[in-house]
């Protein structure tokens, strides 16, 4: 008997217009299966690279019937995927709600005993997930990415060798769905594949490999770097407002002075220097930043 996957939908709400947002659901289960994962993908509707992992994952399990239980959602947040301004994907903060409120999609696991559009999505998802041992949530960031994974700080030796040159270790848990996972006791990993808002195949092949290696298919990588979130960490702000140009990329080493970008201001140019030595983690998708914008996040050495 082949085992394939089988599509449930489940409706989330309907807007004035009368559209239905619903979410697929895909399961597998095989008979010979010790363990369930749950993978999704899509929860920034920005963030598209999980969305064709968790496509082309599916087809590889069915092909290879491998002795593993799953619960896949790949399009977890239809509403933020649709969520577009001048055909710019936009679905990083629900903007159909209040916009006092404008919630992260991914921040809202406290919301999940309220009946707002937020709490019933985030319900829905953690009740999806709760049947399995193992919570692995695709993700992108920014502009530019050095791909890395989170990790609380108990569960880092799950992440280490998935072919992610870095993996951030946090302590205190948010109210992101990775978090509201791990406080009742799931393995959750929260993947930054590639840059947002594309879909490069160097991102879906780094996705596909970490799986693999994760179900113990693949031999493990080489140890990526573990960054401790709160000590190594930094934000960094725009001093000035103007036009931004970048001289390094993201991943890459730099030293405390050296020249990271251009800042293009009515009063003319100034330098930006690194305030650290590490590396450039990740740039932000901002090019005209106003003072005090973030414009990037470095890990500090």
């Amino acid at each position: 008997m082949t085992v394939r996957f089988e599509r449930e939908i489940l409706p989330l709400h309907e807007s004035a217009s009368g559209v239905r947002f619903e979410v697929d659901v895909w399961r597998y289960e095989h008979p010979q299966a010790t363990q369930t994962l749950y993978l999704q993908a899509g929860v920034h509707g920005v963030e598209l690279t999980g969305v064709p992992v968790l496509y082309e994952f599916m087809q590889q399990v069915e092909a290879e019937q491998l002795p593993f239980s799953f619960i896949c959602v790949p399009l977890a947040n239809p509403m933020g995927l649709d969520s577009q301004i001048m055909g710019q994907q936009v679905g990083y903060n629900n903007l159909h709600t209040n916009q006092q409120n404008c919630w992260n999609w991914n921040r809202v696991g406290n919301l999940r005993n309220e009946g707002s559009i937020e709490g019933r999505w985030i319900k829905t998802l953690l009740d999806l997930a709760e049947p399995a041992s193992t919570v692995l949530d695709f993700h992108t960031a920014g502009l530019e990415n050095a791909p890395h994974v989170y990790a609380q700080v108990s569960q880092v030796a799950h992440a280490e060798t998935l072919g992610f040159p870095h993996v951030l270790a946090w302590e205190t848990p948010s109210d992101s769905f990775s978090d509201s996972c791990f406080k009742r006791g799931q393995v959750a990993l929260t993947f930054e594949l590639s840059e947002s808002r594309t879909v490069p195949e160097a991102g879906v092949e780094r996705g596909l490999r970490a799986l693999r290696i994760f179900l113990g298919l693949e031999e493990p990588a080489e140890p990526g770097t573990v960054w401790a979130i709160k000590e190594r960490l930094l934000k960094w702000y725009a001093p000035e407002s103007g036009v931004l140009q970048w001289k390094v990329s993201a991943g890459e080493s730099v030293q405390v002075g050296q020249p990271l970008a251009r800042l293009y201001r009515r009063e003319g140019v100034q330098e930006l220097l690194s305030p650290i030595e590490g590396v450039l983690l990740l740039k932000n998708p901002i090019h005209a930043p106003h003072q005090h914008q973030e414009l990037a996040k470095f890990l500090k050495a």
